[in-house]
């Protein structure tokens, strides 16, 4: 079983594994987290086994896309691939139910959760918000580092040329289209909980599809009277601190799992 670094010419392998195991196949997303992160793959004779990214920012690192093959399952290869990632520090990650006992044997420990929402939001737009310019992005990297802890311009500066950046008085929202029919919401900044459903309706009305992951129960109320579906939860863990670092109170939605 071989063990390397997984590049661009892996994507296909990687989505192909993803569809496999009943995840979305999302090659804009593969391509995007190996472009800012670190990827690593195992590998048999017949192809691809077991996959897992890590983001690393200079407060901690986020780990995601953990998938074994079918044919590989329960052999040690997931705790082989996440123990190859874990550095000495601070650590995050999202974790399903099936992986959880796994991350927390690795010394994570849950803090928080969140619920996926999917689909045609069917509320009007609140009118709260406008599209963000070149000019706001040092604020708005300003806030997001305030309120996660975390140092990493590059997302907002991603999400500013591929993506929009929505602006309130009271908050940020992020959009990016992670595949042809579904739009992403995240990450999702707001002082309340109001603020954030008033954002969220910006972005998401008279939009096809569109996905967003929260955990406030006001929020998570609002999006399903307009339309959105539950996918499920999942637990967000850490591990080498007790929290995650900033003023997570006004963190409504992350800008994908993968990265926190």
């Amino acid at each position: 079983m071989e063990l390397r670094r997984l590049a661009k010419d892996d994507i296909t392998a990687c989505s192909d594994l993803a569809e496999s195991r009943s995840w979305p196949r999302e090659e804009s997303k593969w391509e995007f987290l190996l472009a800012h992160g670190e990827g690593w793959g195992l590998f048999d004779e017949e192809g691809l086994v077991g996959t897992t990214i890590v983001t690393r920012y200079p407060e901690l690192a986020s780990i995601s896309m953990v998938l074994v093959a079918e044919r590989a399952a329960r052999q040690g290869h997931a705790r082989r691939l996440v123990s190859h990632v874990l550095g000495t520090g601070v650590s995050t990650l999202f974790a399903t139910e099936m992986g959880r006992p796994l991350y927390e044997q690795l010394g994570f420990h849950a803090v928080g959760f969140t619920d996926i929402h999917a689909g045609t939001f069917t509320g009007p737009a609140a009118g709260v918000s406008r599209l963000a310019a070149e000019a706001d992005l040092d604020d708005v990297v300003a806030l997001d580092t305030k309120v996660t802890g975390i140092t990493r311009p590059y997302l907002w500066e991603w999400l500013l040329r591929m993506g929009t950046i929505r602006i309130s008085g009271h908050g940020v929202a992020g959009t990016w289209q992670v595949r042809a029919q579904r739009m992403l919401i995240g990450p999702v900044i707001a002082d309340t909980p109001a603020d954030a459903c008033a954002l969220i309706a910006d972005c998401a009305a008279d939009v096809p599809s569109v996905r967003v992951d929260v955990h406030d129960p006001q929020v998570i109320a609002f999006v399903r009277a307009n339309g959105m579906e539950s996918w499920g939860e999942a637990t967000w863990m850490v591990r080498g601190a007790e929290e995650l670092p900033g003023d997570r109170a006004r963190y409504r939605a992350p800008l994908l799992q993968a990265l926190g």
